[in-house]
């Protein structure tokens, strides 16, 4: 078996597999919590199995050996219930704890083809490459893979990869950290003390304090996806060709000014991050706020800060912008994302039916993948020195490019890491509207803004300036509507592919009510709510449209639909709209 790496090709013959067996205190069985009822749900759903399974690299030190591995991992087996948990998909599903479970760790002996073996990096990401995705994997199988590459015996890289129905990211690193802790320390290889387990979260989530937090969860999703804008970014169509495209940006400069900002604010350079991002979007498109999908990691008490469960779900933030300085922003943005948490843990079959009740009604198509995320860990300066301005220099930054999946989301940035360098990518999901270019455009600009504000607080006027950007100009095919940024041609597109082949057209204004469709009754239209039904069946992949808001349905159109007096005889108006869930 031969994986290519940047280095040199990497041979990799696999061994027989190593067996563990994990030996827990009992074998019992329960429903899910609403962790893993949320990452079911999206499993089930989602169109291809990405991040159905999340992993990273295991630490070891030099001269391991894979009795240590196999043994630290029996270790980790029977202290976690999550990792002898297996899922069945029923109605409703529920969870089966074994007493005692048995993995195989794979192992592939190393072809060095040369005086030593690759270095660990470089073995590591072909371990990667042999994992296969297998959707058993977590429900009918044990939500837990290990691969290790050796010479003679002794570990040179290992990796794993759980079930996102068991972990969440920060539950690996727990996994991860424990597993480093008993590898290097053989007399620590014990279970330990009783833990928090996914079938004790389940009973807490069952008390009265609980679900009075997840009915306040729900109050607060539905008063925020009552004014978040279902496209992040409307921007004009600038290509014919779209694709889906990553930008990650490597900054120095800002990795500096992040520390001088942290320090100066008391806040966390990923608040100061998201700042920047708010304070350039609401910029570029002329908002005064950002009300944007974002992760909860639902880690707030402290019997969960260890606990190995996935706990992460979907929430809405708010981070107002309007005329406030930057050191403003950052105190905002922390507690935009702070209080969105909060609100992050909930019963996901109730909250879809709520969305889809509140995107009905507003006529939108949601999507609850995050617009920011911030998988790195903000660690505080270890040696508590806060670099000079002297030390900022831009214009040293490198860029990395790659293709993604196809995603709804048309805008997402990702905080990948801090030193030495300020990680930050944006994804963007249709390249026609926000290409490469402009990504590293607006990527330069977060750097910029936050070189500017690392040698002090800014006025709003003065955040303006440093980003150097023009602002969006939009033209007058385009209207304001509940809070929607909403391309006129678009809609138009829009009522022709939903409701052929009736004729049909789109007004900007009819009697003072805004983005109003005349339709001909028939050919399968035979009421404003089944034109409804159609709009928002049709909307995935149009960012910039939403449905109509009123609907009229008449017997003729007039030799040219764009003449609104010569539409005849009325059928029927209404705006389509009937209570939903």
């Amino acid at each position: 078996m031969m994986y290519a790496s940047h280095a040199h090709p990497v041979a990799l013959t696999p061994l027989p597999p190593v067996p563990v067996r994990g030996k827990g205190e009992r074998a019992r069985s329960g429903p899910l919590t609403l962790g893993q009822l949320n990452i079911l749900q999206w499993i089930v759903t989602a169109p291809e199995p990405f991040d159905a399974a999340i992993g990273g690299p295991l630490d070891f030190p030099e001269g391991t050996r894979v009795a240590d591995v196999a043994d630290s991992l029996a270790v980790l087996l029977a202290r976690h219930e999550g990792l002898r948990t297996t899922i069945v998909n029923e109605h409703p599903p529920y969870q089966r704890v074994a007493a005692d479970a048995e993995l195989l760790i794979d192992v592939y002996e190393v072809d060095p083809s040369g005086a030593e073996p690759p270095d660990r990096g470089t073995l590591t990401a072909a371990l990667g490459r042999t994992w296969v995705f297998d959707p058993a994997f977590g429900l009918s199988r044990l939500p837990l893979w290990v691969a290790i590459a050796t010479v003679s015996d002794v570990v040179h890289a290992a990796v794993v990869r759980c079930s996102h129905l068991t972990v969440d990211f920060q539950a690996l690193q727990i996994l991860q950290r424990e597993f480093a802790q008993l590898v290097r320390e053989p007399a620590a290889r014990l279970p330990g003390t009783p833990r928090h387990q996914p079938l004790d979260q389940v009973k807490l989530e069952g008390s009265e304090r609980m679900q009075r937090r997840t009915e306040r969860a729900l109050r607060h999703a539905e008063s925020s996806l009552a004014r978040m804008h279902p496209c992040l970014y409307p921007a004009p169509r600038t290509e014919l060709a779209s694709r889906s495209m990553s930008v990650e940006i490597s900054s120095e400069a800002a990795a500096i000014a992040l520390r001088r900002i942290a320090a100066r604010t008391g806040r966390s350079r990923s608040s100061a991050v998201l700042a920047a991002i708010s304070a350039l979007l609401c910029w570029r498109l002329g908002q005064r706020e950002l009300v944007f999908p974002t992760l909860a990691s639902n880690r707030f008490e402290g019997h969960l800060v260890g606990f190995l469960g996935t706990l992460v779900q979907a929430t809405v933030a708010v981070a107002e912008v309007g005329t406030a300085s930057f050191d403003e922003l950052v105190g905002r943005a922390w507690r935009a994302v702070l209080h969105a948490s909060r609100h992050g843990m909930y019963d996901v079959l109730r909250h879809d039916a709520l969305a889809k009740r509140v995107a009905h009604e507003r006529g939108v198509r949601f999507t609850f993948e995050p617009f920011f995320n911030s998988p790195a860990v903000d660690l505080a300066n270890p040696d508590g020195e806060v670099p000079p301005a002297s030390a900022l220099a831009v214009g040293r930054a490198t860029f990395r490019r790659e293709e993604m999946r196809a995603t709804a989301q048309l805008i997402r940035f990702d905080l990948f890491g801090f030193e030495p360098a300020m990680r930050l990518s944006l994804w963007s999901g249709d390249t026609s509207r926000l290409g490469v270019e402009e990504a590293e455009t607006l990527l330069l600009a977060v750097e910029r803004l936050l070189v500017a504000a690392a040698r002090g607080d800014l006025e709003p006027e003065q955040v303006g300036a440093a980003l150097a950007v023009e602002p969006i100009r939009y033209g007058p095919d385009w209207l304001l509507v509940d809070s929607c940024r909403v391309e006129l041609p678009e809609v138009q597109r829009l009522l022709d592919d939903a409701l052929a082949p009736a004729t049909t057209r789109i007004y900007p204004e009819v009697a003072g009510a805004p983005l109003v469709a005349y339709i001909v009754a028939g050919a399968g239209v035979g009421s404003p709510a089944e034109a409804h039904a159609r709009c928002l069946a049709a909307l995935p992949g149009r960012p910039t449209a939403i449905a109509p808001r009123h609907y009229v349905l008449w017997e003729a159109a007039p030799e040219d639909p764009a003449d609104r007096d010569g539409w005849q005889r009325m059928v029927s108006e209404g705006s389509g709209r009937t209570r939903v869930g």
